[in-house]
């Protein structure tokens, strides 16, 4: 072995376990962010709100965040299944709307998406 390589071979030597250290507090690090993310996804949306918009920018790009999305908002309603309950503000919000309130009377239709 020559010099240069027995060289390089002490010196890995000697920082192996500091860069073993440094992975493993940042892999530990890195796994207890991902948690509290998808522990903050479970919460409503104004909860998770208030939480991503303390998040910087380059998180985005260390956490998967759409499959964490995807286990955090999976629901278990069925086509066919009757929609369940729940209650909204009116746009005024003066009053709650309830689902249960249009049942049997008239049509309801739920739109989910953006149009900005």
């Amino acid at each position: 072995m020559d010099r240069a390589a027995s060289g390089l071979k002490r010196k890995w030597s000697r920082i192996k376990p500091y860069v073993i250290r440094i992975g493993t507090a940042l892999l530990v690090l890195w796994l207890g962010f991902l948690g509290l993310v998808a522990y903050k996804m479970r919460q409503s949306p104004e909860e998770f709100g208030r939480f991503m918009k303390h998040i910087p920018f380059p998180a985005y790009f260390v956490l998967p965040f759409e499959t964490l999305w995807t286990q955090a908002r999976a629901g278990n309603v069925q086509v066919g299944d009757t929609a369940p309950e729940f209650r909204l503000k009116s746009l005024d919000k003066t009053t709650e709307v309830a689902l249960s309130d249009f049942r049997g009377k008239s049509p309801v239709v739920l739109v989910f998406g953006s149009y900005t």
